[in-house]
């Protein structure tokens, strides 16, 4: 019986609304695209050159090439080929990830002129059913006067390397031969890595700034390319406690469907290529979040140069799952938030105020109030892990007492209590604080579940009786609705404005008073 063929890996990526693929083995890393240094280049493909680690790659666009316009695309990152031993840098909207398919299968093209044989195919994605135009890296390496630059590293092959070389070429027939750029990274003394072709960008000293997202393993935003982006410590997210106060820290960001997610780390020490057969299994009970990694790769099977860096003293790099991450909720709900106008999902239904002036979906934080319950994100200027030793003023009412935060004093009301009129069954465990003309009020609620896009938001009919002449229950019995997720977790929730339910609270307190 012949051997099953081998499925060759491709990386697709985009760029002027075309989905394009190269083959991985051709492809190195990707990189952030800065401001793109001159280049005295006769092609007019040649946008300018990016200084990788020394070297100075040329970047093409290839809208230039195929003559297309060449708007301004935010988050643009240059993609590096190489072929015989030279780079190229592709501009690109975004990376698409990795698909594999049967050489059969690719649907060839042909052109008259040699010179137009860049696009040499298409092929389907088994994935998600894309379909996808393929380059040719040999034909890319050609084109008239765009200059390639020589990979050193890759200038004399060695005896380790032959023996490398038949090592894959072995673990080929074991379908482990295909090779990816990973992201070597530190976490106080543990040891990380991540596929390069899951990461969007790098970030040498990250400005975190205040946010309502800072709690739990988000330490707060960043601004990248007009977005806030949530900022999240890596290693609580992996369950392994928190990178310590006081050290150097970086950032590499990660984009998902919706939005970005920016990474805490205390060093990014190298891009190097392994192979996938070098990856070896962990027991999943050794991991607090399994499903977070795929696996572990030796410190020896790195170059010497890259596993002694930074006195590593792990003797294994755990492999980060970049699937697995971009489907966790905790990271998913976040990225949300920082999600640009043009990369959130419309559908066709009657005008609503789901969207704001510009057409962006509203985003709601939702959270446990006997059921599950939406307030618009917009409203929450803070979010605060409620503390038990808040002093009570009394034990019947909802104003449970005030918290002193950067020298506002913020009064803190049981929202349970507010409109049940009964104590709430699960302690508070945050507050939601509201700004009300110039002054702060703070909601103390039970649970906190996730901020998320609304994807409808109906209005019931208003009703008179007994709230029509008490604006404080009027503001309670919302007859607003938000549809929130998608797929088997569609779910209609309740919408409070705690604007309104504050200033109509504060109001009766006042005429009381």
């Amino acid at each position: 019986m012949a051997p099953a063929a081998i499925r060759p890996g491709f990386g697709g990526f985009r760029i002027g609304g075309m989905e394009l693929g190269l083959p991985m083995q051709v492809l190195r890393e990707v990189v952030p695209c800065q401001k793109l240094i001159r280049l005295p280049c006769a092609a007019s493909c040649v946008t300018g050159g990016i200084n990788l680690r020394g070297i100075m790659v040329p970047v093409i666009d290839l809208r230039i090439l195929f003559g297309m316009p060449t708007p301004h695309v935010p988050f643009q990152s240059v993609m590096i080929m190489i072929h015989e031993n030279r780079l190229l840098g592709l501009l690109t909207e975004g990376v698409t990830g990795v698909f594999t398919g049967e050489t059969g299968e690719i649907n060839h093209v042909h052109f008259a002129a040699a010179d137009q044989s860049v696009f040499y195919g298409s092929i389907r994605r088994a994935d998600n059913g894309t379909l996808v135009n393929l380059l040719s890296p040999a034909a890319l390496a050609m084109l008239r006067d765009v200059p390639l630059a020589e990979h050193r590293e890759m200038k004399k092959p060695t005896g380790i390397q032959a023996d490398t070389a038949n090592s894959q070429n072995k673990d080929q027939r074991q379908g482990q031969d295909k090779v990816i750029p990973v992201l070597l990274l530190r976490c106080n003394q543990i040891a990380l890595t991540i596929d390069a072709m899951e990461v969007y960008t790098t970030l040498s000293d990250p400005e975190i700034k205040p946010s309502p997202l800072a709690m739990g393993s988000c330490r707060g935003v960043i601004e990248y390319a007009g977005s806030k982006i949530p900022v999240l410590d890596l290693l609580e997210v992996c369950g392994f406690g928190k990178i310590e106060p006081d050290t150097p820290l970086q950032a590499f960001l990660v984009q998902l469907p919706k939005g970005m997610a920016a990474f805490l780390v205390n060093k990014v020490i190298d891009v190097v290529r392994i192979r996938m057969g070098e990856i070896i299994d962990v027991p999943a009970y050794a991991l607090p979040r399994p499903a977070l990694f795929s696996g572990a790769i030796p410190k020896s099977s790195l170059p010497a140069s890259c596993s002694q860096q930074d006195a590593i003293l792990a003797s294994q790099f755990l492999v980060l799952n970049g699937a697995g991450m971009k489907s966790c909720h905790e990271i998913t709900a976040l990225a949300n938030v920082s999600a640009p106008e043009q990369m959130l999902v419309r559908h066709n239904r009657p005008q609503t105020a789901t969207a704001d002036k510009t057409g962006r979906k509203r985003t709601m934080v939702t959270y446990l109030l006997g059921s599950e319950t939406a307030t618009p994100f917009e409203q929450i200027r803070e979010i605060l892990p409620f503390s038990h030793s808040i002093p009570i003023f009394e034990q019947t009412g909802p104003l449970l007492g005030m918290i002193v935060v950067r020298g506002r004093s913020i009064p803190v009301v049981c929202l349970h209590r507010l409109i049940t009129g009964q104590p709430a069954q699960k302690a508070a465990t945050n507050i939601l604080v509201v700004e009300i003309d110039h002054e702060a009020i703070g909601f103390a609620i039970p649970a906190l579940k996730s901020i998320e896009t609304v994807e409808w938001e109906p209005e019931l009919p208003q009703f008179g009786g007994e709230a029509a002449n008490d604006d404080l229950k009027r503001a309670i019995r919302s007859n607003r609705l938000a549809q929130i997720g998608n797929g088997s977790s569609i779910r209609m929730l309740p919408v409070l404005d705690l604007e309104k339910i504050g200033r109509a609270f504060r109001a009766q307190q006042l005429a009381v008073a």
